[in-house]
């Protein structure tokens, strides 16, 4: 995990489906209110929510923290990172390519500060060891369903990816304890996605999920889950893709694949090479 940017917000997003009516609360404040958070004891905090010390305690424990000091800490932490981002961009004029590059970068790094390389390193042992792949998702998850199966065969590792509620099912009822079925699902509680992935834990499938949110249903029957920002936590977040750090973790995850055998890359060089001399050979016939 990265040491940089605690990425706390990001974190905070992440749990929201878990926590009570009374820790959302505490969230929503602790979200729109950084200066607050920064500058006052637990106390203080406490009267201006209106909820006990100990609730704050437990807010924080509850998304990943050992204490309300320790959560402070790593908030006063992002806060300085994100006023440091917010001066750059006084120091010049922002126009809407410049926004949306900066909130890009902001989503990428809290990325890197929320997946660990254990993770990743669980999810390339299921995929090496896979009989067969199957990778999920709808709309624009599929996008990314669709980057990883490419990443995956340019290494020689072949998958399908699949985004027919239908087939999803029928595929994960048909696979056994040697395959492994990847999900990618934003809110992590897209019907289909969380029933194919149910059924696939039914027959002892090896299964990972890739989504915004923890504990939510499609992370209860994953074997590994990868939580990722969800881009709301950036300003611009209307003008983005929903998959832009789903994509991200492809490239972490095929990261993690060559580092671990040179034969991977050799068979990534080896693939360009076949697909660069295709483009060559199509140039000149033009």
């Amino acid at each position: 995990m990265s040491s940089q940017v605690p990425a706390v917000i990001a974190k905070i997003v992440s749990q929201t489906q878990k926590l009570t009516y009374g820790e959302n609360q505490i969230a929503n404040f602790v979200i729109h209110n950084p200066d607050f958070i920064t500058r006052n004891t637990i106390t203080a905090i406490a009267n201006e929510i209106g909820v006990s010390e100990t609730s704050i305690n437990r807010f924080c424990k509850k998304v990943g923290f050992k204490g309300f000091n320790d959560f402070k800490i790593a908030f006063a932490q992002d806060a300085f990172y994100r006023d440091m981002q917010a001066k750059k961009k006084e120091r010049r004029e922002i126009n809407p390519i410049d926004a949306l590059a900066l909130d890009y970068n902001e989503l990428i790094v809290n990325t890197s500060a929320l997946v660990t390389e254990e993770q990743l390193r669980r999810v390339v042992d299921i995929l090496k060891g896979a009989r067969r792949i199957y990778i999920i998702g709808m709309f624009d998850s599929y996008l990314a369903a669709i980057a990883l199966k490419n990443r995956l065969s340019i290494i020689g590792i072949m998958a399908e990816a699949v985004n027919d509620s239908r087939a999803m099912k029928i595929a994960a009822a048909q696979c056994g304890k040697e395959d492994a079925v990847v999900a990618f699902s934003r809110s992590g509680s897209t019907k289909e996605i969380v029933e194919t992935v149910a059924i696939a834990q039914v027959h002892q499938v090896k299964t990972i999920s890739i989504t915004c949110y923890d504990s939510s249903p499609i992370t209860e029957n994953a074997d590994v889950n990868i939580i990722v920002p969800d881009k709301i936590s950036v300003n611009n977040s209307a003008l983005m893709s929903n998959h832009i750090t789903f994509l991200f973790v492809v490239d972490l995850i095929m990261s993690i694949f060559i580092s671990s055998d040179k034969s991977y890359l050799k068979k990534k060089l080896d693939s360009e090479a076949v697909l660069a001399s295709d483009q060559s050979m199509t140039n000149y016939y033009l």
